[in-house]
């Protein structure tokens, strides 16, 4: 419920109305098969509604705004956790409405929000393998701007992190469970 709680919150301070539906997508997630496709046509509608020419010329935090929220939304809907929010969570979610004044409020919070709910499933190598990822991909970023940051370079940058991504769950993802979709 924090992830949809931080997507409505991102959506307003990035300006975009998609997030306003992430209630009715979480809702769906006690059916697995139809909250990943419902997740994947929230996540089409981000990108028609959230222009991104170039993730060097972007803002840090409007970008951040979008993505971490639905990072923690896809989470939260592939578990199975209660609807119910606990004193933490409350706070992050106070803090994160001071974002709406404080943007850069809002970056700090959702990435502690992003730690917060890893650390649930593990605690010390939850924390461990965000920060690690979240530097992996920063780092990579920035050691490569001259090859990425070129005119017309999006569609290469969008490969290039999901590339990092790819390398970062291969590194980090020890059980892969399948599951038969449409059962």
């Amino acid at each position: 419920m924090l992830s949809v709680i931080l997507a409505i919150i991102g959506g307003i301070i990035a300006g975009i109305k998609t997030p306003l539906i992430s209630p009715l997508i979480y809702l769906s997630k006690f059916k697995k098969d139809l909250f990943l496709i419902l997740f994947f046509i929230y996540c089409i509608a981000l990108c028609y509604e959230f222009k991104v020419g170039d993730v060097y010329s972007l803002d840090v935090i409007t970008i951040s705004a979008v993505l971490i929220p639905s990072i923690l939304l896809l989470d939260s809907g592939l578990k199975c956790e209660n609807l119910r929010l606990n004193i933490v969570d409350f706070t992050i979610i106070a803090i994160a409405l001071l974002g709406l004044i404080v943007r850069e409020v809002f970056l700090i919070v959702t990435l502690f929000a992003v730690c917060y709910q890893f650390s649930n499933d593990k605690p010390r190598k939850g924390i461990f393998v965000v920060l690690i990822s979240f530097s992996l991909l920063i780092l990579s970023l920035i050691l490569c701007k001259n090859l990425l940051n070129y005119i017309g370079g999006s569609p290469t940058q969008v490969v290039f992190i999901a590339a990092i991504g790819i390398l970062i769950v291969v590194i980090f993802w020890k059980r892969v469970e399948k599951t038969d979709m449409f059962t």
